[in-house]
């Protein structure tokens, strides 16, 4: 925005066309230079939108539409299940960690999902939950998207698999 005191500044520093007086043309004795046109120049300008999804850490007593899940998946075991390359982002309420490079998400359909991070990454980086890019197909993909942690860490999924309930 531009203050009061730069836009009097502007505002002064322009002439007043009443007070200017039309000079008379050149000559006919002066020399006549001629001075070539200069090049035209263009200029592209892109503007593109970014959009930046968060995705917060959730704790097992903040996840209150789901308060009887949390408590009964401190008992439970699991086992994992193959599911597709592909999550819904809309679907995803928040993130726990589980162990070294697994994030456990937790979606509006109360399941949860493990994120499995690409070697060299860490699940403890992401213990404030992490930000993704939204993408034009709405989905969070393995091989695909990248997390980015509050600390600064990038990793790639590598797969996603849904944990259901040993019975």
């Amino acid at each position: 925005m531009v203050s009061l005191s730069l836009t009097a500044i502007l505002l002064l520093s322009v002439p007043d066309m009443r007070e200017m007086r039309p000079t008379d043309g050149p000559s006919a004795d002066a020399p006549v230079h001629y001075v070539p046109e200069r090049p035209r120049e263009y200029a592209q300008v892109r503007i593109e939108k970014r959009v930046i999804i968060r995705v917060p850490r959730r704790l097992p007593s903040s996840l209150a539409p789901m308060a009887g899940f949390s408590q009964n998946s401190s008992r439970t075991t699991y086992r994992e299940k193959k599911i597709g390359k592909c999550l819904p982002m809309k679907n995803v309420l928040g993130v726990q960690m589980f162990a070294d490079r697994y994030l456990d998400l937790v979606t509006k359909d109360r399941k949860r999902i493990r994120a499995q991070l690409e070697d060299n990454c860490q699940a403890r980086s992401f213990y404030s939950g992490f930000y993704v890019e939204k993408t034009k197909d709405g989905k969070m993909c393995a091989g695909r998207d990248i997390l980015h942690s509050r600390t600064g860490a990038k990793c790639e999924i590598e797969r996603f698999r849904e944990l259901v309930p040993q019975r």
